[in-house]
């Protein structure tokens, strides 16, 4: 009997020995979870930015005081998460990041005509290009061009409806951001940062559902 519980034992062992190598392997490696936060952290920073340039139109041009409040909210809590990923971008990869402005962007997308650069170069073939500056430029800035464009010609209550639509777009563009990095990362990396990736989730979605209700009362 004790010659049984020995050999069960090495079975045991040498099962767990071919299972564990196995497990470790099927999941992500540290590296490519550092990059995730990183394009995470990033594309979230320039996407917030986006959204307080939109807010602060919004203040400029809004009259009703319901929309003029949900601005200064968007601008209050995404300058907040734009600062904390900043810094964890700075304590955890040694990387200083800061957004462009849209009419920055607007102006560099501008001078290089389109995404090349004179001679039909593509801006992510150019040498030594920052790629946390290409970062910036390449959260599709034709769209947020002609959104703003499109912004600019509106007033009072029909300009505070495209934009509530426009913001719902953009919020739901970073509920999806947030979705992946979570689906991503699963348990691992920083529980800091999955913590705020679900706060975007739950906040944002929550922050729709007030704007279709703004929209539903604007238009009525």
């Amino acid at each position: 009997m004790k010659k049984l519980w020995l050999i069960l034992g090495l079975m045991v062992l040498t099962f767990s020995a071919f299972v564990a190598p196995a497990a470790l392997a099927d999941g992500p490696s540290e590296a490519r979870i550092g990059r995730a936060e990183m394009r995470f952290m990033q594309g979230m920073i320039d996407h917030h930015q986006m959204a307080l340039d939109m807010a602060n139109d919004c203040l400029a041009k809004a009259v009703t005081e319901r929309v003029r409040t949900l601005c200064q909210n968007v601008i209050d809590a995404q300058s907040a998460e734009i600062a904390q990923m900043q810094s964890w971008l700075q304590t955890w990869y040694s990387i200083d990041y800061v957004p462009m402005s849209m009419m920055d962007m607007m102006d560099m997308m501008g001078m290089m005509g389109g995404d090349r650069m004179p001679g039909g170069m593509m801006m992510d073939n150019m040498p030594g290009m920052d790629h946390s500056m290409m970062g910036s430029m390449m959260i599709d800035p034709p769209m947020m061009m002609g959104m703003m464009a499109g912004l600019s010609q509106l007033e009072g209550v029909e300009y505070e409806i495209a934009w509530l639509e426009s913001m719902i777009d953009h919020h739901d563009d970073a509920i999806n951001m947030s979705e992946r990095l979570l689906l991503r990362l699963g348990e691992s990396g920083h529980t800091e940062l999955r913590e705020m990736a679900q706060n975007i989730i739950d906040a944002q979605t929550t922050e729709i559902e007030s704007m279709e209700q703004l929209i539903a009362e604007l238009s009525a």
